[in-house]
């Protein structure tokens, strides 16, 4: 089982090695997508998708959105003179036990993707019940959250 103090260490090892090995946050990114599901960001915001908000976006960028969507921290807007609703990113309580368990698994599978699983606790990989609940943004057509 993990401590309390692992997700620091992961995080400070991440950035330890990120700036050459992950410079622009997409192994991290990546591993955000696998704990939490959700593989097309354009599905979760599409008229961000639609003015090009992540053609250029880094994976920094787009895990802000990512994690947004997965913990529903937006709100949405309507877009005068189109059918679109704008998404305003709100903030994420990153101090509770679900935000801690995404930030831990995300941080192991970076590192792990980057190929450093041999310097990570023999236990991680292994654990059981620590699945984080699934918490997806979805919207109906009224633009509401579920």
């Amino acid at each position: 089982m993990s401590t309390p103090d692992d997700t620091e260490k992961f995080k400070r090892f991440y950035d330890h090695i990120s700036s050459k090995h992950d410079p622009h946050g997409f192994q991290l990114y990546f591993a955000a997508q696998e704990v939490t599901g959700i593989k097309h960001l354009w599905e979760e915001f599409p008229y961000e998708d639609a003015c090009g908000r992540f053609e250029l976006a880094d994976g920094h960028q787009l895990l802000q959105y990512l994690t947004a969507a997965y913990f529903r921290a937006v709100s949405w807007e309507i877009v005068p003179g189109t059918t679109y609703e704008r998404a305003i990113l709100r903030e994420v309580d990153t101090g509770t036990p679900e935000y801690r368990a995404f930030e831990e698994q995300v941080y192991e599978a970076a590192l792990r993707r980057m190929g450093f699983a041999a310097l990570l606790p023999l236990d991680h990989g292994t654990r059981q019940n620590t699945e984080i609940p699934q918490k997806r943004a979805h919207r109906d057509c009224g633009g509401e959250n579920r």
